[in-house]
């Protein structure tokens, strides 16, 4: 195995610095790029980055080159940068030292977002009238964020800080990247038909253009419109916009001002009480001195005729509601009457006594009922049941009736 020198991190950061720096072309590059992540430093100097479709750049822009055309720079802003290439070589990554920087206009993306912007708007999504009112006291809040980033830990520490009648339910979901704006619009269908909420906080923390752009797109502006239960959004950095935040019924600057407008602290859960009992006292009092006045109005004579009116007028509904239960029940008296009748009608006809009273007699020996003749043979003592009494008697004779007498010959002759 050939020995080959080895060199430090440093020495290759260093050589590859000085290749760059040597190239002509690299130490005087006018660079075409969408600004993104545009941070101006305490100490006037500017950091963003310079990205097209496919690839992005670090650029930083020293307080020396910051001219007044440089204020007026923002996020989406296409440019032309003009500067040295060099390394960085505490991360051992290339950028671009800008020293002139020109405007050319927005960026593809701004465009597509002012081109959103209008059409939502022509079609009613920002308007005032379609606002809902925030609920004053939410006791179930639903929280759209990611379950990894600060915005999440943020608005947990300002809702637990702030009071504990609010209960959060936190929905995760991506908030950048493809596929994130699905998620969004789910987790706010979730809120509006499978787990209802009183309030919804829609959150994520700062970014650059295209780390919000989720917020951006047309099906979760959509969502934040049709929803029923009002929406809050605490999207990105005080400064930064989306179409979210324009659709939404409420705007607040970060997640944290978010949780701040959505919780209310025990302070203002008690003023809001003892505002609602002071209105409340206020019309009561209200109530009581129109009723004062009114009765002031009246004098005693005036009172006396109202008040013998009024007893009058009660006392000929009750004497009407006293006619019309007397007739209630007689009116019931006489159905039942005629019912028990109709019912003692039937059970005469049916009793044996009823049958007897008609000539029948029940015929029985040793106190068992005789039903045929069968059951009888001369010389048996029998008992006559009738109505009015009872008779005993003997039996002289028993003869069977003509159609028995054949049945029972004919019977016979079969089993010959």
């Amino acid at each position: 195995m050939i020995k080959m020198k080895a060199f430090t991190v440093t020495e290759i950061t260093r050589y590859i610095k000085r290749i760059i720096g040597a190239d002509p072309i690299l130490n005087n590059v006018i660079v075409e790029g969408e600004i993104s992540n545009f941070t101006r430093h305490s100490s006037g100097h500017c950091y963003f980055t310079l990205k097209d479709d496919q690839s992005k750049m670090t650029c930083v822009l020293f307080s020396q080159y910051v001219t007044e055309n440089v204020n007026t720079l923002k996020n989406g802003d296409k440019v032309h940068a003009k500067g040295q290439i060099t390394i960085f070589e505490r991360d051992g990554k290339y950028q671009l030292y800008v020293q002139e920087i020109e405007n050319i206009g927005l960026g593809a993306l701004h465009i597509k977002f002012q081109l959103l912007k209008e059409s939502l708007e022509k079609k009613g999504f920002f308007d005032m009238k379609y606002k809902k009112k925030l609920p004053e006291l939410p006791k179930r809040i639903g929280v759209i964020t990611s379950p990894t980033g600060a915005a999440i830990q943020d608005i947990i520490s300002v809702a637990k800080r702030r009071s504990t009648y609010s209960e959060l339910l936190i929905y995760p979901v991506r908030v950048q990247g493809e596929g994130s704006s699905a998620e969004i619009v789910r987790a706010i269908a979730y809120f509006n038909d499978k787990n209802p909420v009183d309030l919804i906080v829609l959150a994520r923390g700062g970014g650059s253009i295209e780390e919000l752009w989720s917020f951006n797109e047309e099906s979760v502006a959509e969502a934040i419109f049709r929803s029923e239960i009002p929406v809050i959004t605490g999207v990105g950095h005080e400064t930064d916009f989306t179409i979210s935040d324009f659709v939404a019924d409420h705007r607040a600057p970060t997640p944290s001002a978010a949780a701040e407008i959505a919780v209310k602290s025990k302070e203002e859960i008690r003023l809001m009480i003892n505002k609602s009992l002071q209105s409340i006292m206020l019309q009561v009092n209200r109530k009581v001195e129109l009723k004062a006045a009114r009765l002031e109005r009246y004098s005693e004579k005036m009172l006396a005729d109202l008040v013998g009116k009024y007893t009058e007028k009660k006392l000929q509904k009750l004497e009407y509601l006293h006619e019309r239960s007397i007739s209630k029940v007689k009116n019931f008296t006489a159905m039942e009457r005629s019912r028990l009748s109709a019912y003692g009608s039937q059970l005469n006809a049916l009793s044996p006594l009823g049958v007897l009273s008609r000539g029948y007699g029940i015929v029985s020996k040793d106190d068992v009922v005789i039903g045929t003749i069968e059951q009888l043979v001369q010389g048996d003592q029998i008992a006559i049941q009738f109505v009015d009494g009872k008779a005993t008697g003997t039996v002289n004779t028993v003869e069977k009736s003509v159609e028995m007498q054949e049945s029972e010959a004919e019977h016979g002759s079969k089993e010959k």
